[in-house]
């Protein structure tokens, strides 16, 4: 591909993760703390951020969570950017005083307008609408209801991203971070074969 896609790589929970993925043309990072199959400690990010190539940015997943404990886990970890995936408001993205990324759950074209509440947020991780998950899911949503908007807002696309769909996913949306997380698992955890196989598609 001409433009160099910019990948996040979700989910990772050990030092074994962390080291395996420095060995790729990775962008980002997600460490989750919300409530999740992929949830790790504060101590675990701490140490996996450590480990981390200096080049790879960490992002915090948060969810359900008060400011108080966002912050302070943020200053612990060092972590470098919010990404929150619940119904935070705009003043909380305000009140964090390092980049946030607000999660914006589609379900159809009139989903994308849950943008315009939030001015301070930096970026928007757009992902497939669930009742019942905050997000990973694991499925896609149709990405012609979020065409254009990378021209306007920086954008994250989430949801069932693979190696079959994303040259195509990558075309329609044409957002600023690609982000994986179950596509590149087996039995959930990280497998390097699938990174491997995937980032060779893409660079």
């Amino acid at each position: 591909m001409k433009d160099k896609i910019k990948i996040k790589i979700c989910g990772l929970k050990s030092v074994d993760d962390v080291l395996m993925i420095n060995k790729f043309d990775v962008d980002y990072v997600g460490f989750v703390f919300a409530k999740s199959k992929r949830k790790i400690t504060v101590e675990e990010a701490v140490k996996m951020k450590q480990l981390l190539r200096n080049d790879i940015k960490s992002v915090g997943v948060f969810a359900d969570m008060d400011i108080k404990n966002i912050i302070s886990i943020s200053d612990k970890t060092g972590i470098d950017i919010i990404q929150l995936h619940s119904d935070e408001t705009d003043e909380m993205c305000k009140i964090i005083k390092k980049p946030v990324w607000k999660s914006i759950p589609i379900r159809d074209k009139e989903s994308v307008y849950l943008i315009d509440k939030y001015k301070n947020a930096d970026g928007f991780v757009l992902d497939t609408f669930n009742k019942n998950l905050r997000g990973g899911s694991g499925t896609a949503f149709n990405w012609e209801f979020v065409k254009g908007l990378s021209q306007k807002f920086f954008v994250v696309l989430a949801g069932g991203i693979n190696e079959n769909n994303i040259t195509e996913a990558y075309n329609v949306v044409k957002p600023n971070v690609i982000d994986l997380s179950s596509s590149v698992e087996t039995d959930g955890k990280k497998d390097y074969k699938k990174v491997k196989s995937l980032m060779r598609r893409i660079r």
